[in-house]
C-alpha cells in the first residue's frame, strides 16, 4: 500500500491506464494541511504489458523451448501490447494483446482460412498453422472479456500443443 500526497492526484489521473486498476482512499490526519491518498494495486502488471505475462522460464516449462528475454513490440492500431521472445532455429514466441474488434476480425479471418476451434480458452478461440514465409508454426487467437490475445510460436518448433499450453498461461494471468 502506497500513500501519495493529494498533489500527486494529478499525475495519477494523467497516467490512469498505466497505473492499472487501483483502490484509492482519501484521508487526513489532525494537523495535516493536505489530504493523502492510499493507492492499492489490484493487478500485477499493466494490461498492455505483454512481456510481463510470460517469462523465459514459463515458456521453457510449458513448451520445452529455450528463449531469450522478451522485447516489446511497436504500437499498432488495435494492438494493446506485444512481446516477442526469440529462440534457436528462428523460433519466435509472440504474445499479442488486442482490443475486441481487432481480435474478432482476426478470428473471423483465421476461421475463413481453415482455422479450427480451440476449446477451453476465452469465449472463442481459433488455432491455425503459421504461414510458410514465417517458417510455419502455430497461432492461437483468443477472444475474452478484456478484448483478446494471440499466442504465436513461429518456426518449425511451433506446434498446436505448445501454443495452446502458453495461451492457457496467458489467460490465467490476464
Amino acid at each position: 500500500m502506497t500513500r501519495f500526497p493529494i498533489s500527486t492526484l494529478a499525475v495519477i489521473a494523467v497516467l490512469g491506464a498505466a497505473v492499472a486498476p487501483v483502490l484509492v482512499r482519501g484521508s487526513t490526519s489532525a494537523g495535516d494541511s493536505e489530504m493523502a491518498l492510499t493507492v492499492t494495486s489490484t493487478a500485477t502488471a499493466p494490461a498492455s504489458d505483454a512481456c510481463q505475462l510470460l517469462t523465459p522460464a514459463d515458456i521453457l516449462k510449458a513448451t520445452g523451448l529455450k528463449v531469450g528475454t522478451g522485447t516489446t513490440g511497436k504500437p499498432v492500431p488495435g494492438v494493446l501490447g506485444r512481446c516477442t521472445w526469440t529462440g534457436s532455429g528462428n523460433t519466435k514466441v509472440i504474445v499479442t494483446l488486442a482490443d475486441a474488434p481487432h481480435m474478432e476480425t482476426t478470428i473471423a479471418a483465421q476461421q475463413q482460412s481453415g482455422g479450427t476451434a480451440v476449446p477451453g480458452l476465452g469465449s472463442k478461440a481459433v488455432g491455425i498453422n503459421g504461414a510458410a514465409f514465417s517458417g510455419g508454426g502455430y497461432i492461437v487467437s483468443v477472444l475474452d472479456g478484456k478484448g483478446g490475445f494471440g499466442v504465436s510460436i513461429l518456426g518449425q518448433d511451433g506446434t498446436r500443443d505448445r501454443a495452446v499450453a502458453l495461451a492457457k498461461i496467458v489467460q490465467s494471468r490476464r
